[in-house]
């Protein structure tokens, strides 16, 4: 019975696993991915129903395999209608000081979601025509798309955490020790970095305490936990761009990105020299480095 069990959830994963390459390799769409999905939901149930007297001994093996089926097209449901665009563009956004004369600038980047576009290069005119400044243009696939899906269902099941602009306020506070109305000013900005502005943040407010002194330009990009560990980002490809677009010399991002970066030097041959870091003193000692060395 135990061997009866496992070879049926081994054949119900590689049933799924095989419709869920096809659509990720772009070769079915979300709408035939479900309806296969569905399809074989209401044959196992109608075989179910046909065994029920016929064969008892199969019909615990087929009720294990129409559940399996049924949950992961309950969770593959959401991709109906999910995505409409067909390219994610990204933009310039001038770095933000979060505390005047700080030095110390937080990098966003503009997200635009282009709607039944060709491709990538009538995407750039038709941002271009806007006088939107695009660094990147990616096309939408199914990856791209599952991918969202994915992040999406785990955030509402509380499985994964985005940080909101007010839990970054309030996780940056809770290292500082106080919240200054900065902080607040700051974050309820529009087009706000998040998460990934909270070294940025943390390194603003102990300028602010006097915790050291900074008279060079530095781009900063890099999430924190309340021990001043720094954490891994996205969207450095931009980041890297915008910070030499806006003629800043240094950058500092997570040591977590460290390789990724490292790869992107070599890709974009942006004229800024980075630093990684994995704490809040790190990131300090980093500047003081360069107070003394300019």
């Amino acid at each position: 019975m135990n061997k009866s069990w496992i070879t049926t959830v081994i054949f119900s994963l590689l049933f799924y696993l095989l419709f869920l390459f096809l659509y990720i390799q772009d070769v079915i769409n979300e709408l035939i991915f479900l309806l296969l999905l569905f399809i074989s939901v209401l044959i196992l149930f109608i075989s179910l129903i046909v065994l029920a007297v016929a064969q008892k001994k199969r019909v615990i093996n087929i009720a294990i395999s129409t559940s399996i089926i049924f949950v992961l097209f309950c969770y593959e449901f959401p991709l109906i209608g999910y995505y409409t665009a067909s390219h994610i563009a990204y933009g310039y956004l001038d770095p933000v000081e979060a505390l005047e004369g700080s030095m110390i600038y937080s990098i966003g980047i503009n997200t635009m979601y282009v709607r039944e576009e060709e491709s990538k290069h009538a995407v750039e005119e038709l941002l271009t025509k806007q006088h939107v400044d695009v660094l990147s243009v990616i096309e939408m696939n199914n990856r791209i798309i599952y991918g969202v899906k994915n992040r999406q269902l785990l955030t509402w099941l509380h499985l994964r955490k985005e940080l909101s602009p007010e839990e970054t306020k309030e996780k940056v506070a809770l290292y500082l020790g106080q919240e200054d109305e900065w902080l607040k000013t700051f974050l309820n900005r529009p087009n706000t970095a998040g998460e990934s502005a909270g070294l940025s943040l943390v390194l603003s407010g102990r300028f602010k305490k006097g915790d050291f002194e900074n008279q060079v330009p530095i781009a900063v990009t890099g999430a924190i936990n309340k021990n001043g560990d720094v954490l891994r980002v996205g969207g450095l490809k931009e980041k890297i761009q915008i910070t030499e677009k806006a003629g800043i010399p240094f950058m500092i991002v997570p040591s977590k990105n460290a390789e990724e970066v490292a790869t992107l030097q070599k890709e974009i041959k942006a004229n800024v020299e980075i630093f990684d870091v994995s704490h809040v003193d790190e990131a300090i000692q980093v500047i003081n480095d360069l107070n003394e060395n300019p």
